[in-house]
């Protein structure tokens, strides 16, 4: 493996062309720029395809996405029908896949699999395979999440069964919580 990190910061590539309030990675803003980190970068221009490799680390804004392997296609269709090696930065993310373990963090809230997949057109996340998701103490199980972008719905799937555990406490920010009652003083 390549000790030199490959990276890039994508603020005026594909990446930035994304629907006006879509984001890349859950609970992230579009607007914010893409950071990714990796070993090796691989880069296909007939195909219109980047491929990182090795300890690949993707931030935006406050979300970080971990994985083995990110493969990113992109789509010229914005491009006004230039071919292919011209001007690459009009091309616009037309889907993206990780090979895992993968990894998103996003403040408390941590979601981990086995596999990703973004698809632009459906503007879904697909957490494949092992998937635990957990806030606190609160975890769920299952086989698959679907997470769709624009209305911020998550589905858990599973061969078996979905499990939960649910931990109501009084702690602020944790789904079941109590409100906090104000102390004296305050």
């Amino acid at each position: 493996m390549k000790a030199a990190i490959a990276y890039l910061v994508l603020t005026t590539s594909a990446f930035a062309q994304a629907p006006q309030g879509a984001s890349l990675l859950p609970g992230s803003n579009s607007k914010e720029p893409i950071n990714i980190a990796a070993d090796k970068l691989d880069y296909f221009d007939k195909e219109q395809k980047a491929v990182y490799s090795g300890n690949v680390v993707v931030v935006q804004g406050e979300t970080r996405m971990n994985a083995s392997v990110l493969t990113i296609m992109f789509d010229r269709k914005a491009d006004g029908g230039k071919k292919t090696g011209q001007n690459s930065a009009n091309s616009q993310l037309k889907w993206m896949k990780g090979a895992g373990p993968i990894t998103i963090v996003n403040k408390d809230q941590i979601g981990v699999g086995d596999s990703l997949e973004y698809d632009k057109v459906k503007n879904k996340f697909s957490l494949v395979g092992n998937v635990t998701l957990s806030q606190g103490e609160n975890v769920t199980k299952g086989d698959e999440l679907v997470y769709d972008l624009q209305t911020g719905q998550a589905v858990v799937s599973s061969r078996g069964r979905v499990k939960s555990r649910i931990v109501p406490g009084d702690k602020p920010g944790q789904p079941g919580a109590a409100p906090q009652k104000p102390t004296a003083g305050q």
